[in-house]
């Protein structure tokens, strides 16, 4: 596979990426690395194009019955309250936006690498939900970056955990039991299993899948922000979205996440627990929707 990161990458950086990826390759019984299908590529392509257009994306939608109704339901919700109802997917696209439409799109498809059989695949995705949602609420309290681009960051910010789960899910049993039984830190235990933790590996799936390098450095750090450096923005965000998504109810086990990310924004106790507010009804309402 050809490496999406910058040319400006030094041998050591990439030899690290090289070795991540050949070990999880080699722990998968597939011998596969976890991928999104072609229509959440085309739909990470198209939210990327400044030239994008109403009718491109009209056109991926309408490639997927049940992807078109899935979008029409989003668009005729109490969410976006529209005085008539959308009645064509042109209708619907409008009324969400064409980078809402591609998130959905994206979010559909990345369901799917989470209906594998297991005890962790459930939680792994209400977490994933939760912090996809919570970092778009928190990027628009804060302004720390544009809003409508921390949801696809957030709905990745884990990937590496579902890439453990595929390639290794006896190990991960043991790491998460480990985790519960105080232990270590997960991380902290996944770099001595693995040689690199799930954030690690997280940020170069991301990567391959289209998310733009700011993106990856933000989900390579987001267990620990003030590390990052041109993804810091992000990184602190993904950083306050998982420790809320766990206040809220929606983590992966008994350890919670550090506070650094929210620690960082400064938040008053009334905005968070307002943003906490918005985020658990959003997440009833994307859940249904995704299914």
């Amino acid at each position: 596979m050809t490496d999406p990161y910058p040319a400006d990458v030094s041998v050591a950086e990439r030899l690290r990426r090289q070795r991540i990826r050949q070990t999880l390759t080699h722990l998968s019984r597939t011998g596969e690395l976890p991928s999104l299908p072609s229509t959440a590529t085309a739909a990470l392509t198209l939210a990327r194009s400044p030239d994008v257009d109403t009718g491109e994306v009209c056109d991926l939608v309408e490639t997927d019955i049940g992807l078109a109704a899935r979008i029409m339901r989003l668009a005729n919700s109490a969410a976006y309250a529209r005085r008539t109802p959308a009645r064509t997917v042109r209708d619907a696209v409008l009324a969400l936006g064409l980078r809402k439409t591609c998130d959905v799109l994206v979010a559909t498809c990345f369901r799917r690498l989470h209906t594998v059989p297991g005890a962790h695949t459930e939680s792994l995705w209400s977490h994933a939900l939760a912090v996809a949602i919570a970092t778009e609420e928190l990027a628009r309290l804060t302004r720390r970056i544009e809003a409508g681009s921390g949801f696809l960051p957030g709905l990745s910010h884990d990937v590496g955990r579902v890439a453990f789960l595929l390639a290794d899910p006896t190990s991960m049993d043991v790491i998460k039991g480990l985790v519960e039984a105080g232990a270590g830190a997960r991380a902290d235990l996944e770099r001595e299993w693995y040689g690199f933790d799930h954030a690690e590996a997280g940020a170069i799936l991301a990567a391959d899948w289209g998310l733009d390098a700011t993106q990856a450095e933000a989900i390579r750090w987001h267990h620990d922000p003030l590390q990052a450096e041109g993804g810091r923005p992000l990184a602190v965000l993904l950083s306050a979205a998982d420790a809320m998504a766990y206040a809220i109810g929606y983590g992966t086990g008994a350890a919670r996440p550090r506070m650094d990310g929210l620690d960082e924004l400064g938040l008053s106790t009334e905005d968070e627990a307002d943003c906490a507010t918005r985020v658990q009804s959003a997440f009833v309402e994307h859940s249904e929707l995704l299914g």
